[in-house]
C-alpha cells in the first residue's frame, strides 16, 4: 500500500486578528436625556463590539453574508427599539446593531466609527487608537 500524503487543509489560514475598540470625541447632545442615552450606548459598544468582532471572525466566510443581511434588516426595521426600549425587540435590535457594526469593522480596511466608538481589526492610517489620548476609554484584545 503506497504511503498516504497529507491532504491540505480546506480552509485558508486566517490572518492574525487585532481587535481595537476605542471611544472617540463626539459633540454634546441637545438634551440631558439624549446625552445619557448616547453615553450608555458608547459604554455598551466598548464592551460588546470586541466580543461580536471575535465571534464573527471565528465564523466561516460563507456565513458572514447572512449575518450582515440579518443585522441590516433588524436594525432597519427595529432600530427605534434601541432608542425607545420595548420588551419585545430591544435586545434583538441591540444585538443586531453589535453584529452589524462588528461586520463593518472587520470588513472595512479603516474600521468603522459610529456612536462615539471606533472599531477596527487591523492597523491603519489615522486610527483614533494611535492618537495616544490618555482620556480615551480603550478595549483592545
Amino acid at each position: 500500500m503506497p504511503p498516504q500524503t497529507p491532504q491540505p487543509d480546506a480552509s485558508p489560514p486566517q490572518a492574525e486578528l487585532r481587535i481595537t475598540v476605542v471611544s472617540v470625541p463626539t459633540p454634546r447632545r441637545l438634551t440631558e436625556k439624549e446625552q445619557i442615552f448616547h453615553d450608555g450606548l458608547t459604554e455598551h459598544l466598548l464592551w460588546a463590539l470586541p466580543v461580536a468582532m471575535l465571534e464573527l471572525h471565528r465564523r466561516p466566510e460563507y456565513a458572514l453574508e447572512q449575518h450582515r443581511k440579518s443585522a441590516a434588516e433588524a436594525v432597519g426595521s427595529r432600530g427605534d427599539a434601541i432608542q425607545f426600549p420595548v420588551k419585545k425587540h430591544s435586545a434583538q435590535a441591540g444585538q443586531q446593531l453589535d453584529i452589524g457594526l462588528a461586520y463593518l469593522a472587520l470588513m472595512s480596511p479603516d474600521g468603522v466609527t459610529k456612536f462615539g466608538v471606533h472599531a477596527c481589526a487591523a492597523p491603519h492610517d489615522n486610527c483614533p487608537a494611535d492618537a495616544g489620548d490618555s482620556h480615551q476609554q480603550e478595549s483592545t484584545t
